[in-house]
């Protein structure tokens, strides 16, 4: 990514025609001696912009050797212009400024009104796979590494009946194809919601069961970080929602910024999530096999 004053700005994805170096993630399942590590990659929430130049040159240092990140939605304040050239110039200088990202929207990157409208300039600026389901193609896919499967579900995009029900039986049929990968899903509305009055019914009525298959699945929107089983919250932006009271969560922490990478490390999936400022280590999660 070039840093400059065009409305041009685009970032790095598995989408385009080849992301060199990158090849060796792309042959299927691995087996390996040892804890060997196959690949590492950043989650990263909710961000709204409010990551600024020495955040992440400080991540870049703190964990020189990420393949790509994951972001759950919200990456910007709003989709326009201004905001992705100031993420662009966020960015510059650091290592993120040429790692691949996957990236899903979130509900501030869509207009607001009666039928939520995505604006070209995020499909722009990020040329995902277009294997997903049609009405979502560029929003929602997946992509194949050595022993994992990543899927991005654009949960905002969801208006009509019609597109629930697509995105239930799409998001069946890839976790069930993964074979012998894991199965992560990101997604920026959470199936359980951890946010005091923000639940999202139809999320949980579409995901519930759907996601049976997933090893782990990342959200965002909550503003804060949750685990329960299986499921991840995150939040990197400078904005934090009040907990709900009352939870069945493993794990709820607010009022920080957090990130997690995630490591597979021979058959081992490992999950480790940190507090962003001071880099302290809150969370470890450890998968030791691929639900199949």
């Amino acid at each position: 990514m070039d840093r400059n004053d065009t409305l041009e700005v685009y970032f790095h994805t598995f989408g385009q025609d080849s992301v060199p170096g990158f090849e060796r993630l792309r042959n299927g399942w691995v087996e390996t001696d040892g804890n060997d590590t196959i690949l590492r990659f950043m989650v990263l929430g909710d961000i709204h912009n409010s990551l600024d130049s020495a955040d992440w040159a400080m991540l870049g240092t703190r964990h020189p050797d990420l393949d790509f990140y994951a972001q759950a939605g919200d990456f910007v304040e709003r989709s326009y212009a201004y905001y992705f050239k100031q993420l662009a110039h966020q960015q510059y200088g650091t290592p993120f400024a040429k790692l691949p990202v996957m990236s899903t929207p979130g509900n501030h990157e869509y207009r607001k009104g009666i039928v939520r409208r995505l604006p070209m300039q995020w499909r722009s600026c990020f040329p995902n796979p277009k294997n997903g389901p049609d009405r979502f193609k560029g929003t929602t896919y997946y992509v194949d590494f050595m022993g994992l499967r990543m899927v991005m579900i654009d949960t905002n995009g969801l208006q009509r009946l019609s597109d629930y029900t697509a995105i239930n039986a799409w998001t069946k049929k890839v976790l069930r194809e993964a074979r012998n990968r894991y199965a992560i899903v990101v997604m920026h509305h959470p199936v359980y919601s951890s946010g005091k009055g923000r639940q999202n019914p139809l999320v949980y009525v579409t995901f519930r069961r759907a996601l049976k298959e997933a090893d782990l699945v990342f959200s965002g929107h909550d503003h804060s970080y949750a685990r329960r089983d299986k499921y991840i919250g995150t939040n990197a932006a400078k904005k934090f929602y009040k907990p709900k009271e009352k939870n069945n969560f493993d794990k709820l922490l607010s009022d920080q910024r957090f990130y997690e990478v995630v490591s597979l490390a021979g058959n081992q999936l490992i999950v480790q999530s940190y507090e962003l400022n001071s880099g302290e280590l809150c969370d470890e999660v450890v998968l030791n096999s691929p639900a199949w």
